[in-house]
């Protein structure tokens, strides 16, 4: 599934993580980062969602997985 790293920050600030750290988390915390694209002014990660995870199906569920793995507000 492909997630907007625009999209993304309207939901949780991730600002002072680098790309390549938020493909490492995203790995980290299950959903696995098989590429990072950049697009025109956008960054898209590649993210492998497995059928067990329906709650991360959308921008939220990952925003929300990604601050809860970042300690961040959502």
């Amino acid at each position: 599934m492909k997630i907007s790293l625009n999209w993304l920050t309207d939901y949780v600030d991730v600002s002072s993580y680098a790309t390549g750290e938020l493909g490492e988390v995203f790995t980290r915390i299950g959903l696995c980062c098989e590429s990072i694209e950049q697009i025109e002014n956008d960054i898209v990660f590649d993210l492998e969602i497995t059928s067990n995870r329906p709650d991360c199906l959308g921008h939220i569920g990952v925003a929300r997985e990604l601050s809860a793995a970042l300690s961040l507000e959502l």
